[in-house]
């Protein structure tokens, strides 16, 4: 990887190395983790390389600008940067001139990290997002043909950075904005697995059918919604229509395609009623 300049963060590698760094630590890595990738890091030099010292020298500085310089580190850091490594070869690739500015930034450096560090990085804390929705809410909302329909949020899966909203939505609609009793009245699709317990009775599991959306997709179109209510749900998730639109989400072909296509391979869909699954908590 090409050497950029002669600062100690002047490179490709050195900005990689920084970053991965940095990003670790704001992400709650401890010191151990860090030190431990650290290692991970340089084990993929040779000791006698200009990529071995950047990587040692950046590594250094990170850890001295958070405050867990130790002075094991500390040597290593004085020990590469007598190797030479990067001078030696910008003097002869480049010339005495800019191996002898790289020279002053590895002096400097050693000088800044030798000094404690009275004013160390912090983390950022980062205040999660609210939820657009929250599981059991009641949702009114309008067809292109000017009907309403209802829906309800199933599930919210969320790991870092991500959150995926399962939305189910029911079949009727009405000419009227919607309440909590034309919500009651309402059926949705759900599909059935037959299973056989240990006395061999038959029974049927179902799950509801929804539409998955993840939040950077629903954010587009949320405000088409309004809460009218909030319920307890009985039903697990079961077969996903993936989202990513307004008008996806309204178009009733793509469940119909979806339900032809269910029944031809043996998982019955069929239409429940809503009120005796769903318990009303507002």
């Amino acid at each position: 990887m090409a050497t950029d300049g002669v600062k100690i963060i002047n490179s490709d590698l050195a900005e990689d190395l920084y970053a991965h760094f940095m990003d670790g630590f704001q992400k709650g890595r401890n010191v151990t983790q860090l030190n431990k990738q650290f290692l991970d890091s340089k084990a993929q030099f040779s000791e006698n390389t200009k990529e071995y010292e950047i990587c040692v020298t950046v590594y250094g500085l990170a850890f001295w600008e958070i405050g867990a310089l130790t002075e094991i580190m500390l040597q290593e850091v004085e020990t590469v940067i007598k190797q030479k490594n990067t001078v030696n070869y910008w003097a002869k690739e480049v010339g005495k001139e800019t191996a002898e500015a790289r020279q002053k930034e590895l002096n400097e450096l050693l000088e800044k990290i030798s000094k404690p560090n009275f004013n160390p990085i912090k983390r950022v804390k980062k205040q999660p997002k609210p939820n657009l929705f929250n599981i059991g809410d009641v949702l009114s909302f309008q067809y292109p043909d000017r009907n309403y329909g209802t829906a309800f949020i199933v599930d919210i899966y969320k790991m870092s950075g991500f959150s995926l909203y399962s939305i189910c939505r029911t079949c009727d609609t009405t000419v009227h904005k919607p309440n909590m009793q034309d919500f009651l009245h309402t059926t949705f699709y759900a599909s059935g697995t037959p299973t056989v317990d240990d006395l061999g009775a038959i029974t049927t599991k179902l799950s509801v059918w929804v539409n998955q959306a993840e939040r950077k997709e629903l954010e587009k179109f949320f405000d088409c919604f309004s809460k009218i209510g909030k319920i307890d749900f009985t039903l697990p998730c079961g077969q996903p229509i993936i989202t990513n639109d307004y008008q996806k989400f309204c178009d009733n072909s793509i469940y119909q395609s979806q339900i032809v296509y269910s029944n031809s391979v043996g998982r019955s869909v069929d239409k429940f009623k809503t009120v005796e699954y769903a318990k009303v908590l507002e």
